[in-house]
C-alpha cells in the first residue's frame, strides 16, 4: 500500500500544511495587534467621555472634584500647580487642562487595562489552538482532495502496469473530467496505439523480410545442389543464374540495411545539390530513354540517399511502363518535387496508401519475377521522411501512374 505521506499527495499535504500555518499565523498576529490597538483606543474614548462629564460638572459649579464609573473609569480634578499622580503600570491615562474664571484646572482620567489584558490573553491562547487546528484541517482536506483527484491516475498506473506482450490491446480508462487527467489517459492510450502499430509493423516486416530472403536462398541452394550432383555439367548459363541469384540476395540485404538505418533517424549528410542533375545521372543508367526536365534549383540534400530514391522511382517506372517515362522537377512554394510518370497500367486509387508500404505488391506485374521486392518505393518514402519531406501517387498525364517525392526547398 502506498504511504499517503509520500508522493504527490504527501507533497501537496505538506505544502498546504506549511502554507496555511504561516498564513494563519500572520493573519492571527495582525488580528491580535488590531484587537489590542482597538481595545486601547476604546478605553481612551471611554476615559474621554468620563472627563467630558466631569468637566461639565465642574463648569456648572457643583463642586465635584472626582468621578468614578461602574466600568472602572476614574477622573479627578487637580487645581493649580499641584503635581499629577504617578502613572500606574497597566493603566490608560488621559490628561486634560481647562480654564474656569481664570483658574487653570487639570483633569486626569484613568482606567485599568486588566480586562483588555485578560481578553487578549484568552484570544492568544485561542489562536495557539485555532491556528494549528485550522492548518491541520486544511492539509487533511487538501490531502483528501488530492487523493480523489489522483484516483484516476492510480487506475491508469495499475492497468498500464499489466500491459505487456501477452496483453497489449488493453487500454487505460478515460475519465470524463475534461481536465489534465483525461488528457493524460488519452495520451497514454494514443502512445499504446502507436506502440501496438509499431509492434505489428515490426512483426510484419520480419515476416516479409524472412520470406524475401528465403526465396533466393532456396533457389541458390537448389542450383548448388544441381552443381554438386552434376559437376561435369556446369555451364555458363548455370553460372549466370547463380550470379543473378547472389546479386538479388545482396540487393535485398542492402535494401533491408538501408531501411533499418533510416528507421534509426541517424543524421544525414546535407549539402547543396541540384535535384535535376541527380535525375539526369540516374536516368542515364536506369532509364536512358526517359524524358528528363524541369527546374534547375539547388537545395540542401543528402545526395547519396536522394540518388537512391530517384533510382528506385525510375526503376519502378521502367518495370511498369510500355516504353514512355518522364521525370520532371518542379518547384512548388517551399517544396521541391520530382514527378516520375509512366504510360503503364497505373494503380487503383483505392490502393494509393499501399504503394509506398514495405513489401507491398499490388498486382502480378509487381512480382519478384519482374525484379520488384516491395522495398524500392518504401526506401523512397523513408528517404523523403529523413529529409522532412514526403511522397505522393496520382494519375499520370501519360495514362499510367505518377509517383512523386518532395523535399523541403532549403536554398543553398
Amino acid at each position: 500500500m502506498t504511504n499517503p505521506l509520500v508522493g504527490v499527495r504527501g507533497r501537496v499535504t505538506f505544502t498546504v500544511l506549511a502554507v496555511t500555518a504561516v498564513l494563519y499565523s500572520v493573519l492571527g498576529a495582525i488580528g491580535f495587534a488590531q484587537i489590542a490597538s482597538s481595545g486601547r483606543e476604546a478605553i481612551r474614548e471611554r476615559i474621554g467621555v468620563v472627563l467630558d462629564d466631569l468637566e461639565a460638572t465642574v463648569r456648572a459649579g457643583k463642586g465635584t472634584v472626582s468621578l468614578s464609573t461602574a466600568d472602572g473609569v476614574s477622573a479627578v480634578v487637580i487645581a493649580g500647580s499641584a503635581s499629577l499622580p504617578p502613572a500606574v503600570s497597566g493603566q490608560q491615562r488621559v490628561v486634560r487642562t481647562i480654564d474656569i474664571d481664570g483658574t487653570r484646572l487639570t483633569l486626569v482620567g484613568s482606567s485599568s487595562e486588566a480586562r483588555l489584558t485578560d481578553s487578549l490573553r484568552s484570544l492568544f491562547r485561542g489562536l495557539w489552538i485555532a491556528i494549528p487546528l485550522a492548518a491541520v484541517v486544511s492539509a487533511l482536506m487538501a490531502g483528501l482532495a488530492t487523493r480523489r483527484a489522483l484516483r484516476p491516475v492510480g487506475a491508469i498506473t495499475d492497468l498500464a502496469d499489466t500491459i505487456g506482450a501477452s496483453r497489449n490491446t488493453a487500454r487505460v480508462p478515460v475519465p470524463d473530467t475534461g481536465d489534465e487527467i483525461e488528457r493524460l489517459a488519452l495520451t497514454v492510450n494514443a502512445m499504446l496505439d502507436r506502440i501496438e502499430e509499431g509492434r505489428s509493423a515490426q512483426r510484419q516486416f520480419t515476416s516479409d523480410a524472412a520470406h524475401e530472403l528465403r526465396t533466393p536462398l532456396m533457389a541458390l541452394q537448389g542450383e548448388l545442389e544441381l552443381v554438386g550432383s552434376h559437376a561435369e555439367a556446369v555451364d555458363e548459363a548455370l553460372l549466370e543464374r547463380l550470379d543473378a541469384l547472389s546479386k538479388r540476395l545482396g540487393e535485398r540485404i542492402d535494401d533491408l540495411v538501408l531501411l533499418s538505418t533510416l528507421d534509426e533517424d541517424r543524421p544525414i549528410a546535407l549539402a547543396p545539390a541540384s535535384l535535376l542533375d541527380i535525375v539526369r545521372v540516374e536516368a542515364a543508367g536506369v532509364a536512358p530513354h526517359a524524358e528528363v526536365g524541369g527546374d534547375e534549383r539547388s537545395a540542401s540534400i543528402d545526395r547519396t540517399l536522394v540518388a537512391r530514391a530517384v533510382r528506385n522511382l525510375l526503376a519502378n517506372a521502367r518495370r511498369h511502363s510500355n516504353g514512355v517515362i518522364a521525370a520532371t522537377v518542379v518547384v512548388d512554394g517551399e517544396r521541391l518535387w520530382l514527378h516520375v510518370d509512366d504510360d503503364g497500367p497505373g494503380v487503383d486509387p483505392a490502393l494509393r496508401d499501399e504503394v509506398f508500404r514495405r513489401f507491398s505488391r499490388l498486382d502480378e506485374a509487381r512480382s519478384t519475377d519482374r525484379g520488384g521486392a516491395g522495398l524500392g518505393l518504401a526506401i523512397v518514402a523513408s528517404v523523403a521522411a529523413a529529409h522532412g519531406g514526403g511522397v505522393d501517387m496520382s494519375r499520370s498525364p501519360l495514362g499510367g501512374a505518377r509517383l512523386s517525392i518532395w523535399l523541403p526547398l532549403v536554398e543553398a
